[in-house]
């Protein structure tokens, strides 16, 4: 539909004449960027923490089974492992894991009960292929 004259005009929204102009961008130093994430990154960085927790705890369970732990003591192992990993990561990151995971408490609890049956599992085989047979 082709317009013309005073149709156009009403048609297109041109700005009062009187409108203020507007406000240049801000500076660098107002802007925060504490809360922008790279989505991509931090799934990457959490698949790369669930990796080595489920590592860590197959090679603490193969460790638990062989040397014999049962009941607590064998739990015990497994949270002792998981928290000496949470540490080690937390010190590799420099004490800040805010830019590297989406909170905080990430690097400690993310993905722990998934590692945790797989240290159960690798726990309970080295136990019975040593201990038992």
């Amino acid at each position: 539909c082709f317009l013309l004259g005073s149709q156009a005009r009403r048609r297109l929204r041109f700005p009062p004449p009187h409108a203020p102009a507007m406000e240049p961008p801000p500076e660098a130093a107002d802007v925060d960027f504490s809360e922008v994430f790279a989505g991509d990154k931090i799934a990457f960085n959490n698949s790369k923490l669930n990796y080595c927790r489920v590592f860590v705890a197959i090679l603490s369970g193969c460790v638990a089974g062989v040397l014999g732990l049962t009941g607590l003591s064998g739990f015990v192992a497994f949270f002792a492992t998981a928290l000496l990993l949470s540490a080690g990561l937390y010190v590799k990151v420099g004490c800040q894991p805010k830019p590297f995971f989406k909170t905080p408490s990430d690097i400690w609890f993310d993905g722990v009960m998934q590692a945790m049956l797989s240290y159960i599992l690798f726990w309970t085989l080295f136990y019975d292929i040593v201990h038992i047979y």
